[in-house]
């Protein structure tokens, strides 16, 4: 029988055991029902098996539980249901790892592009890359175009929507994915370089499909997705197309999930890994010491994960946001590394000489500091 194993913390409560705990997982995360109503047989082929246990603080264990891939039934919809379905519901647990060699292939793919491909297709060989977002919600079309427009000819490798951006009636989505593709290609003749452009395709899961068809036809060179609002499976789906446009994917709605220390799923699981493994080459994530609360160590795990040659997926881009500025940036340089995205906002609109100023601006320190 082929298993795979997921990876959990454990904390609990006064009147738990943990022994009835890890049992109540096994059950709930498979059958269903208790285990005295089920027959040997189908209980041993069924039932998720504890396979390591170890105790990690007074209330808190880790422990290591096998299930029949199976159970999966060959969809990544039902993974997902096994790795945090009912629990979910549950106080006190928190996935830590997979044991993705057994997934990979059968069920997950990985990344199409990568951070390799991705640097081959960019023309850039090893140092980190520069991102930025056009933004506000409300702005029209060729006003987002313009940004767009200044951004290249400063210099920011990729430039993508602000993932409010959607299909509203003041920037719909073809006009406004028309006009900042010309803006890029207008500002790539003038200097010579090429930036990228990134579009919202954020929707329902078939209109996400046929925006990311479209965007490819008007084109874009990547796009950019919350995998959380439009899917997680749909994701993947779009990874595995034949259009094969770069995917970054964006937290929001994700927070819940990443946010409390003892449920959910830590960020580097969900970030670095799981996001991976459906097919993300670029992972925002919320960096530390912004308008979010990850701490550092958080920060670096996702960075880990996510460009971890151990695992069996193309390596993807980690890209921190949220808090970067002109006067820390050379620190967050020094401490992700070259395999990394910046993705900084507010700080180059306000820039007093402009938006492009400020893209030549942190173009320089990036090239400085990872050459």
């Amino acid at each position: 029988m082929h298993t795979f194993i997921l990876t959990y913390q454990v904390q609990v409560a006064e009147e738990e055991h943990i022994d009835q705990k890890v049992e109540s997982i096994c059950l709930e995360q498979s059958v269903e029902l208790p285990l005295q109503v089920l027959s040997e047989s189908l209980a041993d082929k069924i039932v998720g098996k504890p396979v390591d246990q170890q105790q990690v603080g007074e209330n808190s264990y880790i422990v290591k539980i096998s299930w029949p891939t199976e159970n999966i039934g060959g969809e990544i919809s039902n993974f997902i249901n096994v790795l945090y379905g009912n629990i979910s519901l549950q106080p006190g647990i928190r996935v830590l790892q997979a044991e993705w060699e057994e997934l990979q292939g059968k069920l997950f793919r990985g990344p199409a592009f990568g951070v390799k491909k991705m640097r081959e297709r960019l023309g850039i060989a090893d140092r980190a890359l520069s991102s930025t977002a056009i933004k506000p919600v409300g702005k029209n079309a060729s006003e987002l175009a313009e940004l767009c427009y200044h951004f290249a000819r400063g210099g920011i490798d990729i430039i993508k929507d602000d993932h409010g951006l959607a299909n509203q009636e003041y920037a719909p989505f073809e006009e406004r994915v028309t006009a900042c593709a010309e803006a890029i290609n207008k500002a790539a003749e003038e200097t010579g370089r090429r930036s990228c452009y990134f579009p919202n395709i954020t929707a329902l899961a078939s209109d996400t499909v046929e925006r990311y068809q479209m965007a490819a036809e008007l084109g874009v060179d990547g796009v950019l997705l919350c995998p959380h609002i439009s899917g997680l499976e749909t994701m993947h789906q779009l990874a595995r197309m034949e259009i094969n446009l770069p995917i970054m994917a964006h937290p929001a709605f994700s927070g819940s999930l990443t946010t409390t220390k003892d449920k959910g799923l830590t960020p580097d699981f969900l970030y670095g890994q799981l996001w991976r493994a459906l097919g993300a080459d670029f992972a925002i994530y919320p960096n530390a010491g912004g308008r979010f609360s990850f701490t550092v160590d958080e920060c670096k795990a996702i960075n880990n994960a996510a460009r971890d040659s151990k695992l069996p997926f193309k390596q993807a881009f980690p890209v921190p946001a949220g808090g970067l500025e002109f006067e820390n940036i050379k620190h967050w340089l020094e401490t992700y590394e070259n395999d990394t995205v910046f993705l900084i906002g507010s700080s180059l609109y306000k820039h007093p000489d402009g938006i492009e100023a400020a893209s030549e601006k942190l173009m320089s320190i990036i090239v400085e500091k990872t050459n």
